[in-house]
């Protein structure tokens, strides 16, 4: 009994040093960067980098210490000072998605240094991955940390490509038995994809197919090894192959649909129209998704204006413009290059007057709309349809008075009315 009480209390001890011990490291951190000098050397950045290397040991081995949103945000800061702002930028990234309770406002200053001389798009993009931050449904670390990864996913460009790498492969090390690990190696595989490197894009969706024999995903796996032959590598022969694969032994995958589709941009490009056409129908079947399908149909219509069968092309894009739930901006699109059709190809006024009819309903008051309101409005003056052209020129100068097309519609309308 006293051996007993004996361990126990050596033990109680051992754990409170331990836990001295790392406190004590982690103020270590904080006295540097303290001190840290506002203009920084060379070595200073150099030094800057050892100490946020030291961190990330930290956090390895202090995982479940509640200390450790801390320590990441001090690692963020030395790896700004150190002038590694992509490496900066996906730790306090990760840190957003695993500890949500941290307060975002304490981080802004950090995440504008840190995505300081970025490119527009890029900016724009990781700031809105960052906002984001974990969804209700990730309760777990593991949960939150695997949606930083996808969001990591998301990012171009060699600030944030070695850093990002570098997070992928400490995720599959600490947590080798995660249940979501067959689609965490997609989302690398896109990570290395979106940066260019597309051998090693396709090994990764290779490792994800062969990995996981239960994977929900590997269809998905085959379907993106055809894409980057066929979009990045332009090897129609090897794209083929492994989208034909995917018809042969997943029959009933929902990768189906895009399959067909991609296989019908293929068939596009090489000038095998009929074959084309055949499976962009076969996509257009499967597909549910209304932004998937609306590109299939899009295709199919490219495919008939291609081969000049002009009332087809009409027809399938005022079909495209139906769709339920799709997006406005799509609709307007398929129904202004249907307007462009039966003007430019078919010589039809009322098709033509139809299309721009159907697309202002689509957003009325909006201003997009302003240009296609003086298009079909100037289309009535030249049909002779004076009294709807002076009341859809009234509209436009109503709704969008300083607009760049209501003075061209006041000239309109006053040599109408005289």
């Amino acid at each position: 009994m006293k051996k007993l009480g004996l361990l126990i209390l050596v033990s109680v001890f051992g754990v409170s040093a331990w836990a001295a011990d790392a406190q004590e490291a982690l103020n270590f951190y904080k006295k540097e960067l303290s001190s840290f000098p506002v203009k920084t050397s060379r070595d200073n950045r150099a030094y800057a980098l050892s100490l946020a290397d030291g961190l990330n040991t930290w956090v390895l081995q202090h995982e479940k210490d509640s200390a450790v949103p801390t320590a990441r945000l001090l690692q963020a800061r030395l790896l700004a000072k150190a002038q590694e702002n992509g490496a900066a930028f996906v730790t306090l990234l990760q840190l957003r998605y695993m500890f949500p309770q941290v307060d975002v406002a304490s981080l802004k200053s950090i995440l504008e240094e840190s995505l300081n001389g970025l490119d527009k798009n890029v900016r724009q993009t990781a700031q809105e991955l960052f906002t984001k931050g974990a969804s209700a449904k990730a309760t777990e670390l593991p949960q939150q940390e695997a949606e930083s990864l996808y969001a990591l996913s998301k990012l171009s460009g060699k600030n944030f490509y070695p850093a990002a790498t570098q997070a992928f492969e400490r995720f599959f090390v600490r947590y080798p038995n995660y249940a979501g690990n067959n689609e965490a190696e997609l989302w690398y595989g896109d990570l290395h994809r979106l940066n260019g490197n597309y051998l090693a894009a396709i090994a990764q969706y290779k490792k994800a197919d062969a990995l996981y024999p239960n994977s929900p995903y590997k269809a998905a796996s085959l379907r993106l090894i055809g894409d980057i032959y066929a979009d990045n590598l332009k090897d129609t022969d090897a794209a083929l192959n492994a989208y034909t694969t995917v018809l042969r032994l997943y029959p009933k995958s929902s990768e189906l649909g895009i399959v067909y589709k991609h296989m019908a941009i293929l068939d596009e490009n090489n000038k095998q129209y009929d074959s084309a056409l055949i499976n962009y129908d076969k996509a257009i079947e499967l597909l549910g998704d209304a932004t998937s399908v609306h590109d299939a149909y899009r295709g199919k219509a490219d495919v008939y204006l291609k081969t000049k069968q002009y009332e087809q092309a009409y027809t399938v894009l005022h079909q495209a413009a139906a769709l339920p739930n799709l997006p406005k901006a799509q609709a307007l699109q398929s129904l202004q290059e249907a307007a462009n059709i039966a003007r430019k190809r078919l010589k039809d006024d009322v098709k033509y007057t139809q299309s721009l009819e159907k697309a202002i309903l689509l957003a009325p008051g909006e201003q997009e709309t302003a240009p296609l309101m003086y298009e079909l409005a100037n289309a009535y003056e030249k049909q002779g349809k004076t009294a709807q052209a002076q009341e859809l020129y009234k509209k436009l100068i109503l709704q969008f008075p300083t607009g760049k097309y209501a003075s061209g519609a006041q000239s309109r309308l006053d040599r109408l009315n005289k």
